[in-house]
């Protein structure tokens, strides 16, 4: 018998490799199954699944170091290093060159990138003010702070502008509102107005990554890898953390 081609391969079975195409592409983890595998709509659509799974793992390695060995300030650098070495570094890497290409040291996105003064000074402000805004709140929050900022890190690649995979514009969309809802919304009313004024914080918070994440694709072109909205809109949350949790909450 000749081996399945992946036209007659069972539907589960082809879940599972983009599934696994989604971690191998989209995270640290290697799988040489799927290597060769494109990154296509179905890949995509597994982001938010895998961006809960990595953002579990980070999490995982940063409440201990913070809640028995670090002071919280201290412990931040372990975490963000953990969230990025997880993603393989793939954000910040686009980042880079990102900025080397709006300041024309750079004509075009490249597997092998050499990191210029434009893109290396962009990452470190970006670092430094990730850090700024962390330092700023305890244990909990700050877990939220991470978890909300990690997960908009893989759901960016979802907001991509698409005529061919208009439903995955919709599945990133949905992904937001709920992300920011669960994780910005207030202490709960049983009024109207109340619940309308919960509503301001996770409002705010889509308004601004939805924006960084759609400018951002508008200054690339489609070649453009897709984690290149990944930085920038994981720098939205943050701040959209900061200004909800200072005035909405």
């Amino acid at each position: 018998m000749y081996p399945p081609t992946k036209f007659c391969q069972p539907e589960k079975e082809l879940r599972v490799e983009s599934f696994l195409s989604a971690v191998h592409h989209f995270t640290v983890m290697r799988i040489s199954r799927v290597a060769g595998r494109p990154v296509d709509a179905f890949v995509l659509a597994w982001l938010p699944v895998v961006g809960l799974l990595s953002t579990f793992l980070a999490i995982s390695f940063y409440i201990p170091l913070a809640a028995f060995y670090f002071p919280v300030e201290v412990a931040i650098v372990p975490g963000l290093a953990a969230i990025s070495w997880l993603r393989g570094f793939k954000p910040e890497i686009d980042l880079a060159q990102l900025c080397d290409l709006l300041f024309g040291h750079r004509r075009r996105f490249t597997a092998r990138p050499a990191l210029g003064i434009p893109g290396a000074a962009c990452l470190l402000l970006g670092i430094l003010l990730k850090y700024a805004i962390l330092r700023q709140f305890y244990l909990l929050e700050s877990v939220r702070l991470l978890t909300f900022g990690s997960l908009v890190s893989f759901i960016a690649p979802l907001l991509r502008p698409s005529k061919e995979h208009p439903s995955l514009l919709i599945l990133g969309m949905v992904w937001l509102v709920a992300s920011a809802t669960a994780l910005l919304s207030g202490p709960k009313s049983s009024t109207s107005q109340g619940f309308l004024l919960n509503l301001r914080g996770p409002a705010l918070s889509f308004a601004l990554v939805y924006l960084s994440i759609r400018l951002t694709f508008s200054t690339v072109e489609k070649t453009a890898p897709p984690n290149v909205a990944s930085y920038p809109a994981e720098i939205a949350a943050y701040l959209s953390f900061l200004i909800v949790r200072y005035h909405f909450l």
